[in-house]
């Protein structure tokens, strides 16, 4: 039977094995290599003894699992952080665009607004706003009706307005592809001149 000293003993053991493969696990070493350094002295790197991959392995997953909570938090609490920061620089932007314009300073309110744009766009991707904004149109089509329709159907489901193609007829082109829910929604007016051309 082992007495309790002992167990302390070895529950410390395993608890200095488990953060040192940890840490070289964050170092990026291989298991070999953490395997080849475990036997080295402790002034070395090494833990004084060596220890088997597998072993390494099982310390390294036991030490990610006591610490995981704390990792999502350092997360969370980063990115509130980067909130309350951007929030502020927003605000003293707004104001510095305030003071120049009252001043008449042409240049210090372009600065601001341009330094506010930054600003923006930064939040935009902190809270992940920026991606449905981004329309990536590949038109390898000259004609006016298929690039009209690729068009509409991209503004068509960001929610925006659609086009008339450029030609008389008056009529809105959309790719075959788009959603019949989308076209229904459109204004009556609209609807009556809704086109498909088949994707390209």
């Amino acid at each position: 039977m082992t007495k309790p000293m002992d167990r302390e003993v070895v529950a410390a053991k395993v608890a200095i094995e488990e953060e040192w493969a940890y840490d070289r696990r964050a170092e990026r070493l291989s298991w070999r290599q953490m395997r080849d350094r475990s036997a080295l002295p402790v002034e070395r790197g090494g833990l004084g003894y060596p220890l088997g991959i597998a072993t390494l392995q099982a310390r390294a997953d036991a030490y990610f699992e006591q610490i995981r909570g704390t990792l999502r938090v350092g997360v969370d609490e980063r990115r509130a952080r980067q909130e309350g920061e951007i929030d502020e620089l927003i605000r003293l932007a707004i104001g510095d665009i305030k003071v120049a314009r009252a001043a008449g300073d042409v240049k210090a309110s372009a600065d601001a607004e341009l330094r506010l744009l930054r600003y923006q766009e930064r939040e935009a991707k902190i809270f992940g706003t920026d991606a449905p904004t981004k329309l990536e149109a590949t038109v390898d089509v000259v004609d006016d009706r298929a690039v009209t329709a690729e068009l509409n159907s991209a503004l068509l489901s960001l929610g925006g307005d659609v086009l008339p193609v450029a030609d008389d007829s008056g009529d809105y082109y959309f790719e075959a592809r788009t959603p019949q829910m989308l076209i229904d929604a459109l204004p009556k007016a609209i609807r009556k001149r809704a086109k498909r051309l088949g994707a390209h």
